[in-house]
């Protein structure tokens, strides 16, 4: 697809990519959430009659959630899909709607895989996700470059990775695992890590979308080749930094008087390894890019930044669990919502398109990150100041 076509008409591909990760992304909070509450079942003479309706209170809920989520998707569509879809319309809307619900049952499963520390079953799914969406896009492409047919190669392995692993993975699931809150706060929490993935969602693989909305100026072969070093270099992120997000909130969990230095010493990492990544990209990002076609053509100085960027996000995407997991769903939401207004209102500065671009990327992560170790700071300080009063 990259290769064959020109940085101009890879923009189609791009904002329907765009916005159906960024859908992903926020509906990621559900998994966040399920991660957090998840626990093995506990058998004991006071939750006895209770067990067995918590044990299927995450799929329950995830059933209803996936059924919500593609409803409002159709039903809404008629009031955006001229804007964000172009000319593509419903040829783009149902994909997005039946990946879109497909993926909050992954979510749940994945969430609930995390809870019980299932770690090979997890890296199972991961994988197995990857490898059916790489085989899907390549059999594609070996007989049409028809953007219809790409766009569901992409969506397909959504639904068919539960439905795939599940007679795998069933035993160890059902009647494993139960939440620690009923369905009203269940609800609550969600909504709040939904507001929270949302914005991670903007800030990464949403960003394209956003870019695209706000450069109406750019050239289109320039904006072009930006979203495709965006989705070359942040999108490989997107899988990984939504599947760590769960796996952080479990480690800060099971450590919380070691939670502190555990993040400074992931951030102190994330930022040793950016630079070095960044400076490889300086000399290696432009000629890689050339090699899509002439016109993919950028500055290394831009390929680096964007890498530079994704670091900076990254430290966020290890402050947010962090906060998710001492349950201050409240900052782990402001760091979130925050860090994505900065980017928005940064991209409505003047100037040419990747200044815009770069400073964007790089504020709105870094305020998040204030936000969110202030916010714990303050809120730990607090909660002391009552214990000693």
């Amino acid at each position: 697809m990259v290769a064959t076509r020109s940085a101009a008409d890879y923009v189609d591909f791009g904002v329907f990519w765009a916005a159906l990760y960024l859908v992903i992304a926020a509906l990621s909070g559900v998994q966040q959430e399920i991660t957090r509450g998840t626990g093995p079942v506990r058998v004991d003479t006071v939750r006895a009659d209770a067990a067995p309706a918590n044990r299927r209170q995450a799929f329950v809920f995830g059933a209803a959630a996936s059924v919500l989520t593609s409803v409002v998707i159709i039903a809404t569509a008629p009031l955006w899909m001229g804007a964000i879809f172009a000319g593509n319309g419903w040829m783009f809307v149902l994909p997005l709607a039946v990946g879109a619900a497909s993926y909050v049952v992954v979510a749940v499963l994945s969430g609930t895989l995390y809870g019980l520390e299932l770690w090979r079953a997890i890296s199972l799914m991961i994988g197995v996700d990857g490898v059916l969406r790489l085989l899907a896009v390549l059999v594609v492409l070996m007989f049409t470059q028809d953007i219809g047919v790409l766009v569901w190669a992409v969506v397909v392995p959504f639904p068919l990775t539960p439905l795939v692993l599940w007679l795998f993975l069933r035993r160890s699931v059902v009647g494993r695992s139960e939440l620690d809150v009923g369905y009203r706060a269940l609800t609550w929490n969600v909504a709040r890590t939904v507001v929270a993935a949302a914005a991670l969602g903007l800030l990464i693989s949403g960003y394209p979308l956003v870019l695209t909305a706000m450069s109406p100026e750019a050239p289109r072969a320039e904006l072009g080749a930006s979203l495709a070093a965006i989705n070359l270099i942040r999108a490989p992120l997107v899988i990984v930094v939504l599947s760590l997000q769960s796996y952080f909130v479990i480690r800060f969990r099971k450590a919380p008087n070691h939670a502190w230095a555990l993040f400074v010493r992931l951030a102190a990492l994330i930022l040793a390894v950016t630079v070095v990544a960044a400076a490889v990209a300086w000399f290696v990002g432009p000629p890689v890019l050339a090699w899509l076609g002439r016109d993919y053509s950028l500055d290394g100085v831009v390929v680096a930044g964007l890498v530079a960027t994704s670091g900076v996000l990254a430290v966020l995407c290890v402050s947010g669990p962090l906060a998710l997991a001492r349950s201050e769903h409240g900052v782990f939401t402001a760091g979130w919502v925050v860090a994505a207004v900065a980017t928005i209102v940064a991209l409505l500065l003047p100037g040419d398109l990747a200044p815009r671009m770069l400073f964007s990327l790089a504020i709105g992560p870094t305020i998040g990150v204030i936000v969110h170790v202030v916010g714990l700071a303050v809120r730990e300080r607090s909660s002391k100041a009552r214990l000693l009063g």
